[in-house]
């Protein structure tokens, strides 16, 4: 190698290495264009799942909702898109993490289906798209830096559920479901005054015999109340806590829909339409349900921020609504602060 050659590949290593140790950081704007290149490519290398995944999902309604939390995630960005830094540094080395995690699941998805322990579509396509996920990751964190990454926290982790969910736990949620709904459905029953001979998953009425099955879980409504759950507590609540309260909430809030549709369609075939059982509602009413089960959903998010609200005036201090507080003084429950320039004396105030 010729002495200016090797010179001009000292320079470039140079450049590089100050782009990455630049004590002002960089344009935000630059390094957006430069990571939306990095985008491209990483996509352009994993598009053979990514394609596959897609197709898979459009045909699958566990999986429909895939489609719209990359835009939600854009969107959470854009919302809070005034907080964004005008400069940023990137954090390769921070980066080293998440990209070593996307190494493991490709070498993890492998490793699972030489020995056939994928047995579905869900599985094996979970293990490419987790690792172009954690890739994706760290661009934003070799480029963006952790400053940055840190401002828009949850709307990056958000991406997380646009991952297939694994046979498994699809398999474990529902059967869980499908045994708490019935025994939710058991009280209804008993609650309604209705005969009922029960036998498992197997309710025996009168001129009529149901079994929950498994299928009758609701876990695709669930999954997307969970989704919701997440959303709104980013959106209207300030404490980890009361957010986690939110999201825990869906759990109960799923069982008592499933019991609630139980009992529901039930009531209607003995004692409205026999062939209830057997139409629509019962095949294809799950959005109707989904629906009904936000009304408590809201009530208890709108509840929920409330008592935060009360909590931080409580805390802050602040004054009821029928007190005043003087500068530097305590507030006076009934008492309205004089007017400026007012001369009223203690003897005509209280008389």
């Amino acid at each position: 190698m010729s002495e200016g050659s090797s010179t001009s590949l000292f320079s470039r290593m140079s450049d590089t290495a100050k782009f990455w140790r630049d004590p002002e950081g960089r344009p935000l704007t630059q390094s957006l264009a430069w990571l939306g290149l990095y985008v491209l490519v990483l996509t352009l290398l994993f598009i053979r799942p990514l394609a596959e995944y897609a197709r898979f999902a459009w045909h699958t309604e566990l999986y429909s909702h895939v489609f719209l939390v990359p835009a939600v995630t854009l969107y959470l960005i854009r919302q809070g898109w005034h907080g964004r830094p005008g400069r940023v540094r990137g954090s390769p080395v921070l980066a080293i993490v998440p990209a070593m995690l996307g190494v493991a699941a490709l070498r993890a998805g492998a490793w699972l289906g030489a020995r056939d322990l994928l047995p579905e579509p869900c599985d094996r396509l979970l293990w490419p798209v987790l690792a172009w996920l954690c890739f994706l990751w760290a661009g934003v964190l070799g480029l963006l830096g952790s400053a940055f990454v840190r401002t828009y926290l949850f709307p990056l982790l958000f991406m997380v559920f646009a991952l297939p969910m694994p046979s498994a736990m699809r398999d474990g949620l529902e059967i869980f479901l499908q045994h708490a709904s019935a025994e939710a459905a058991a009280v209804m029953f008993v609650l309604t005054g209705t005969t009922l001979f029960r036998d498992g998953l197997i309710f025996q009425l009168p001129g009529l015999t149901i079994m929950v099955a498994q299928e009758c879980s609701g876990v695709r409504s669930t999954y997307v109340l969970f989704i919701v759950s997440w959303v709104a507590g980013y959106w209207f609540l300030r404490s980890y806590g009361l957010r986690g309260v939110l999201v825990a909430s869906v759990i109960p809030l799923a069982i008592l829909r499933n019991a609630f549709r139980i009992v529901t369609i039930s009531l209607l075939t003995l004692h409205v339409d026999p062939r209830v059982i057997d139409s629509p509602l019962h095949s294809q009413g799950g959005p109707i349900f989904f629906a009904l089960s936000l009304i408590p959903f809201l009530a208890l998010v709108w509840g929920l921020r409330e008592w935060e609200r009360r909590r931080q005036l409580r805390r802050a201090g602040a004054p009821s609504p029928g007190g005043a507080v003087p500068a530097g003084g305590c507030a006076v429950p009934g008492a309205a602060a004089d007017p400026p320039g007012s001369e009223t004396t203690g003897k005509e105030r209280t008389s």
